[in-house]
C-alpha cells in the first residue's frame, strides 16, 4: 500500500459550530484514506476549538493536529505567516491539499500543494441542505464559471431542469400586490436593497469588506445616493441574536424619510428575498444575497472587493453615474447565464460533508466532476422538492 495523500486542515477562523458540524463529519469521512492534519487556535472571538470538539474524535486516532498557541490570538487569524515557525510547519508537513476555513488568504498562498477554502455553499433561494459546503479556489468569487465546461454544465442543466423550473416560484414571494406596504417603503420611490451582513467579531471574513460596519455602510449611502432614492435595508439574521443594533436603528430613526430596516413574517427568506424580487436594484458586498438578485435577474450595484462574473452585469457604487441613478438605466444579471450558473453550482460543487470520501472530495477540488455526482445531487433536490409540495 502506498503512502496516504496528506491533507491539511488549516481553520484559523473555524467557529466551535463550523467545526462540530463541517470540519469533523470530514475528518471521520476521510481518516482512513489520507493523513489528516489539523491546525487549529484555542478559542477566541468564537473561532477555535475547546475540548467540547476534540471529545467525539477521540476514536480518530491518525490525526496530526498542530495548535497555534503562539503570538497573540489575531495573528494567525488574520495574518498567519506572521506566527513564528507556521509556514515553516507546513512546509515541514507538505501537504498535498490544503482545506482552508481561513479569512487570511496572503498567508494560504505560502503553502505548498493545492489550496482550496471551505465555504458555505447554499445559494439562496434554493434550499439544498443537508449539501451546504464547497470548496474552491477564490473566495467571494460570485458567479463566476469555469471557461472549459460547457459540456458539464449542459448536463447539469438537464439534470436540474425540474428544479429551475420549480424555483420559479421564488420569483413571487407571497407579499402581496402592495409589496412596498408590506416593507414599509414609501410609494413610487425608486428602491435601493441593502442587505446587511452578519456583524459578530467572529466574522474574519469582513476585513475584505467594502464596509464591514453597517452604520458606515449607510452613513456613505446616505451621502453619495440621489436623496430620492429610498434605502431598503434587511438585517442579517444572527444580528438580531448576537449583535447590539441599537446604533444601526438610531441612524434609521434619524433618516427615515431616506431610509427604512425592512421586515416582513411568513415569506421565505424574509425581507431580503423579498427585497431581491421587487427592488429596483440590490447592493452587492459580501453577503450570500446577491444570488438572490441573480435569480430574479435584479440589477446590482457592487461595493467592496468580491470578484462578480460579468454576466452579473453589475455596476460600482463609486461610479459617478450612481450619484445620480434614478432607479432605472442598470443592466440586469443574463437571466440565461443565471440558470447555466445555478444548475452548475447545484450538480457540481455542493456537498454533504456527513457523506464525503476521499474520491469526491478530489473530484470536487479538481473541478471534474462525474455524472454520478451531479445525479446524486438532483436527486436529492428533487426528493426535498416532492416533501416540500
Amino acid at each position: 500500500m502506498g503512502a496516504l495523500m496528506r491533507i491539511l486542515f488549516y481553520l484559523p477562523v473555524v467557529t466551535p459550530w463550523w467545526f462540530d458540524h463541517m470540519i469533523a463529519p470530514m475528518l471521520r469521512a476521510l481518516h482512513d484514506d489520507a493523513e489528516l492534519h489539523v491546525m487549529v487556535a484555542p478559542l477566541w472571538r468564537n473561532t477555535g476549538i475547546e475540548g467540547h470538539q476534540l471529545a467525539p474524535l477521540a476514536d480518530l486516532g491518525r490525526i496530526f493536529w498542530h495548535v497555534i498557541d503562539e503570538g497573540e490570538p489575531d495573528q494567525f487569524r488574520c495574518n498567519g505567516s506572521s506566527v513564528p515557525g507556521l509556514v515553516e510547519l507546513v512546509n515541514q508537513i507538505d501537504p498535498e491539499l490544503t482545506l482552508a476555513r481561513s479569512a487570511d488568504f496572503a498567508t494560504a498562498k505560502q503553502f505548498p500543494g493545492t489550496v482550496r477554502y471551505i465555504m458555505e455553499g447554499a445559494p439562496p433561494p434554493f434550499e439544498i441542505l443537508p449539501m451546504r459546503i464547497l470548496v474552491e479556489e477564490v473566495p467571494f468569487s460570485l458567479g463566476v464559471m469555469p471557461e472549459d465546461a460547457t459540456e458539464t454544465i449542459d448536463r447539469c442543466v438537464t439534470a436540474f431542469a425540474d428544479i429551475w423550473e420549480e424555483s420559479d416560484r421564488f420569483r413571487h414571494p407571497s407579499v402581496g400586490p402592495d409589496w412596498r406596504g408590506a416593507l414599509g417603503l414609501p410609494p413610487e420611490r425608486p428602491v435601493l436593497a441593502v442587505p446587511l451582513h452578519y456583524e459578530h467579531r467572529e466574522n474574519f471574513f469582513l476585513m475584505h469588506s467594502g464596509f464591514p460596519c453597517a452604520v458606515d455602510l449607510l452613513r456613505h449611502l446616505l451621502e453619495t445616493v440621489d436623496q430620492d432614492v429610498f434605502l431598503a435595508l434587511s438585517d442579517h439574521p444572527l444580528n438580531k441574536l448576537y449583535v447590539n443594533r441599537a446604533e444601526i436603528h438610531q441612524l434609521v430613526h434619524c433618516n427615515h424619510d431616506r431610509v427604512a430596516l425592512c421586515e416582513v413574517e411568513d415569506v421565505p427568506g424574509g425581507a431580503t428575498a423579498a427585497l431581491a424580487v421587487h427592488a429596483d436594484a440590490m447592493l452587492i458586498d459580501q453577503s450570500k444575497s446577491w444570488s438572490l438578485a441573480a435569480h430574479a435577474a435584479t440589477p446590482m450595484v457592487r461595493v467592496g472587493n468580491s470578484h462578480l462574473a460579468g454576466w452579473l452585469n453589475a455596476a460600482e457604487l463609486d461610479d459617478p453615474a450612481i450619484r445620480n441613478w434614478n432607479g432605472n438605466g442598470l443592466a440586469a444579471p443574463d437571466p440565461v447565464a443565471a440558470h447555466r450558473y445555478f444548475c452548475w453550482h447545484l450538480g457540481t460543487r455542493v456537498f454533504n460533508p456527513n457523506k464525503l470520501n476521499l474520491e469526491r472530495l478530489l473530484a470536487h477540488v479538481s473541478g471534474k466532476v462525474p455524472d454520478w455526482i451531479i445525479e446524486s445531487n438532483a436527486e436529492i433536490l428533487h426528493q426535498q422538492q416532492k416533501e416540500a409540495a
